[in-house]
């Protein structure tokens, strides 16, 4: 099963599938911190960037992946459209957070018709939410000859979807397709990594505010953990115990542009990274504690916080298996003479969502 199939429909307003303009897919990627937009070109069989933007949310905008400030979001949108001057307007965005629910389910179904009522009529038991409140798609995996179906159920609350589609639209852009964070990592881990039917790999994205962690087998998501630990605690550790301002304590914290990191920072980095480890290796107890799947052979890390130095090493010497930066442009290639090797390795761990929200938007 391809991830790129779900939640082609989670809203009445959203269609199933879309053909993009002039060979090109944009995915945006609305996150707590800031807003990342990927512009991706059809090149042959493969993809090719076209753009990578980014841009800084004020502080609160959007707690726990929700809209709270949807002016700021708007405007920021619409600050970096028009710096990248994409060339289609249609989008892929995506879902993550507690109003979203991802839960996999055996469902009995006597025929296919049925499928759907008897998974939405089972669905309620898994969603804390009252059922009125709530869009739900499913997608079936498998289906034995005792009518039995596997399925992965995704249920998001209505007003939190709504808000995400009323801003998209302020914003001057059209959201066709809205799809969920875990399964933008699957579809980037399948266009550049080989994988194998009896390995599982740990797809982990370290976010402002959380931790999301995906562990694939076989093109199937077979567990999610979505955890509040991100790279702001890493970030608010350094401001606290150093005195600095929010600004200087990230600089610090990703050694970005080639600051010199202080001896006391790199053992406060340290232990921080070492939590953020820790919090991996609770995901992957639970999963091994919880499911039948096969074994984690690898880990594949992204999002703002894997650019802490030695983070990959610190995260293999704790769950004992090899771990590395996930790699967007593996197979994704980019124009030499606009994005330099140097400039693309900065962005790398960045960009893998908004490239697997693109990566959904070119599925035709």
């Amino acid at each position: 099963m391809n991830s790129s199939s779900f939640i082609s429909n989670i809203s009445d307003a959203l269609e199933p599938l879309f053909s993009v303009g002039g060979g090109t897919a944009v995915g945006l990627s609305i996150g707590t911190s800031s807003i990342k937009i990927v512009e991706l070109k059809k090149s042959g069989k493969t993809w090719k960037l076209l753009h990578f933007g980014l841009v800084q949310l004020p502080e609160d905008a959007i707690v726990n992946r929700e809209i709270v400030n949807q002016v700021a979001v708007i405007e920021s949108i619409k600050t970096l459209t028009h710096q990248l001057r994409l060339k289609s307007k249609t989008v892929c965005t995506g879902i993550s957070g507690s109003s979203l629910i991802l839960k996999k389910m055996n469902v009995g179904a006597p025929n296919l018709r049925e499928l759907q009522e008897q998974v939405f009529w089972e669905a309620e038991q898994y969603i804390p939410f009252d059922i009125s409140e709530v869009v739900m798609d499913y997608q079936l995996i498998s289906r034995t000859k005792d009518k039995q179906a596997e399925v992965v159920l995704v249920a998001v609350k209505k007003d939190v979807l709504e808000n995400y589609m009323e801003s998209i639209k302020q914003s001057g852009l059209k959201a066709k397709i809205v799809d969920v964070d875990f399964f933008a990592l699957q579809n980037v881990f399948e266009a550049n990594y080989p994988s194998h039917p009896s390995e599982a790999t740990a797809l982990v994205d370290i976010g402002a505010s959380s931790t999301k962690i995906v562990i694939v087998q076989g093109g199937v998501p077979i567990f999610t953990k979505d955890s509040a630990f991100g790279g702001n605690n890493v970030t608010a550790e350094i401001q606290r115990n150093l005195n600095l301002s929010y600004a200087d304590a990230e600089v610090l914290k990703t050694g970005a542009q080639g600051v010199a990191m202080p001896q006391e920072v790199s053992e406060l980095m340290q232990i921080m990274a070492e939590n953020l480890a820790l919090e991996i290796k609770k995901s992957m107890d639970l999963y091994y504690a919880s499911s039948s799947g096969a074994p984690v052979t690898s880990v594949l890390i992204a999002g703002g916080s894997a650019k802490i130095p030695d983070f990959s090493k610190i995260v293999e010497e704790a769950l004992g298996i090899p771990a590395q930066i996930f790699n967007p442009f593996i197979s994704i290639s980019y124009d030499p003479a606009v994005f330099t090797q140097e400039y693309v390795n900065a962005i790398a761990p960045l960009a893998v969502v908004p490239i697997g929200l693109a990566l959904r938007a070119g599925v035709k």
